[in-house]
């Protein structure tokens, strides 16, 4: 059965201002009702300040990412593997295990945290704190940039139907910026909240995006014509120089 064709202008129109804004909102009330629940207490300084800056970073970045770069918002919000063939979809597979397992991770350095905080376990110094904010939010706006330099970038392990090899910008030093960000961020969070013990998970959650890197590279190969060459052209996954 042949695929519909996708309408590539209908991708690239700007969606409703309100839509977006609800990205930013959802992620805060979200944040919010498992920060401070587990934490008992509403008035935690380091949940607000995370709450509120990551919040910020997303509605700016997803407004100027909505003005310049829509088809981005739409490939990433998609849900349903699209573009895989049989010698891609054992690859791609890997997101059965690995996406549960990663927001496991993410949930667990968040409650721990809130733990920490509830039962006064050791708390990182308030300039620490502060550090951990500033990382996140860099880590979170690395990501962003990668995502508005990438109309392909998607949550999900697929190819889309009309997706081509991009090696520009952050794509030029590294294959993979959008996953440098998340591990930055991920493992600032539990910093931010002046956590430890939430480090632990956040450490396997980086662990495991490292892992997701190798097959949705074995999956591009297979599936992306000029991938072989890029991995030749661009030879750090994450880090420039060092890996």
């Amino acid at each position: 059965m042949t695929e519909k064709p996708i309408d590539l202008n209908k991708l690239d129109q700007p969606l409703p201002i309100w839509i977006i804004m609800t990205i930013p909102i959802w992620g805060f009330l979200f944040m919010s009702a498992l920060v401070f629940p587990v934490a008992g207490d509403w008035r935690w300084a380091n949940g607000w300040v995370l709450g509120i800056t990551f919040a910020i970073n997303i509605a700016v970045s997803y407004l100027i990412i909505n003005k310049t770069n829509p088809r981005v918002i739409r490939n990433r919000s998609k849900l349903r593997k699209s573009g895989l063939t049989k010698d891609t979809r054992q690859a791609a597979s890997s997101d059965r295990f690995i996406y549960p397992l990663i927001t496991f991770c993410l949930l667990g350095e968040v409650i721990l945290s809130g733990l920490g905080h509830r039962f006064d376990w050791y708390t990182l110094p308030l300039a620490i704190a502060i550090i951990g904010v500033v990382i996140m939010n860099g880590g979170l706006a690395l990501m962003n940039i990668a995502t508005l330099q990438n109309s392909f970038a998607s949550k999900i392990l697929d190819i889309n139907q009309d997706q081509v090899l991009v090696d520009t910008g952050l794509y030029s030093q590294v294959r993979h910026p959008l996953y440098a960000g998340g591990i930055i961020m991920f493992l600032s969070i539990p910093i931010a909240l002046g956590s430890l013990w939430g480090v632990i998970p956040a450490l396997l959650s980086a662990f495991l995006l490292v892992i997701r890197i190798e097959f949705e590279e074995v999956m591009l190969v297979k599936g992306m014509e000029g991938y072989e060459d890029y991995q030749s052209r661009v030879k750090y996954k994450l880090i420039p120089k060092i890996y």
